[in-house]
């Protein structure tokens, strides 16, 4: 007697399946500016669209069909021509947008790519580099790093930091370790001239990219960026101190913490967003929690593996683990900030 077919879970598995060609899909369309160009010149026929792009215009066809039947552009039948809708538009031509999803499909998908160095991984321990992984995931996190900062930080979040922003409004030092390509600092220097803002990351690359940035942006006078790692200890004393993202990847997070706290003013303020996640991971629920493990598993976990510890994970940081170790380096005062996010948690602390 053949068993019940577990239809829910069969359907279920189908979706997974189907949805992990249309993050590869998304990517393809971010990365080969497919989505810009029919914004641009649409509505288009692949071959029209494969003219201006300079690709092969098989492999644009068969994207097309893809694309529009996961629902992420316009097909018109009769025409055989694409569009994007402004829903559409919004997730793909608008980078740093509030609704931008640009840079997600791009992380979602170049994570991935060192699969065979992931399961050595698995068999051996250690973990991956950051070299390992494609130039694809770190534009990824840039444009995923600017539309949270641009919108979330600079419009939702920074009113309900009472502390933090009165030290920014009369003029304060500010640093921000783990500062990524700077988009964090960049935002914050435009709009506090008054203040001055350091930021600091261990992969050289970023550094370089947010010393070009803030170029760009009119701030090279209020910010400066420096190549630094937590092993090197505090590299100054600050009136503010941030982390945004940075703290579940260390593979120390109490040294990192201690660090941050040796590099505080007295009466500073210590600003720190991460992944938000309960206490027991099983727990973890919501759109994202697939992709928070994922990303766990094949970035934030193994990186700090690779350097050494022991891989607090993406959703490693919880209330409780985070108030044990604030108290275990000397903080007081730890405030968790009222936002609505779907990924990120905001706390106060000193």
């Amino acid at each position: 007697m053949e068993p019940k077919p577990p239809k829910k879970l069969l359907e279920q598995a189908a979706r997974d399946i189907s949805g992990a060609f249309a993050t590869r899909l998304c990517a393809i369309g971010v990365e080969l500016n497919l989505f810009q160009e029919i914004k641009k010149s649409g509505p288009i026929s692949s071959l029209e669209l494969a003219k201006l792009t300079n690709l092969n215009e098989r492999y644009v066809r068969e994207w097309i069909y893809g694309t529009a039947l996961a629902g992420y552009i316009d097909f018109d039948k009769e025409s055989r021509k694409v569009s994007l809708n402004q829903d559409q538009q919004l997730l793909f031509v608008d980078p740093g947008g509030r609704f931008s999803q640009h840079g997600a499909f791009q992380v979602a998908n170049s994570s991935l790519v060192p699969y065979e160095h992931l399961k050595t991984a698995f068999k051996e321990g250690g973990g991956l580099s950051f070299e390992t992984y494609p130039e694809e995931l770190w534009n990824g996190l840039d444009h995923t790093g600017c539309t949270r900062y641009r919108n979330f930080l600079m419009n939702d979040w920074l009113p309900k930091l009472s502390d933090t922003t009165k030290k920014l409004e009369a003029g304060c030092s500010f640093a921000d370790f783990g500062c990524g390509v700077g988009r964090s600092t960049i935002e914050l220097a435009k709009k506090f001239p008054q203040s001055q803002f350091y930021g600091f990351d261990a992969y050289e690359k970023n550094i370089e990219t947010a010393k070009k940035y803030s170029l760009e942006s009119g701030v090279s006078g209020n910010t400066e960026f420096q190549h630094w790692t937590v092993s090197q200890g505090s590299p100054g004393r600050f009136d503010v101190a941030a982390t945004f993202d940075l703290i579940h990847d260390l593979p120390d997070p109490e040294n990192g913490l201690r660090v941050i706290k040796k590099s505080m003013k007295a009466g500073g303020v210590f600003l720190l967003m991460d992944i938000e996640a309960t206490d027991d991971p099983i727990d973890n629920s919501g759109p994202l929690t697939l992709f928070k493990l994922g990303m766990s598993l094949h970035f934030c976990m193994t990186t700090a593996m690779w350097q050494g510890g022991k891989g607090l994970g993406t959703v490693g940081l919880s209330p409780k683990i985070l108030r044990k170790l604030c108290k275990k380096v000397g903080f007081k005062k730890i405030y968790k900030v009222s936002i609505e996010h779907p990924l990120n948690c905001l706390y106060e602390i000193s």
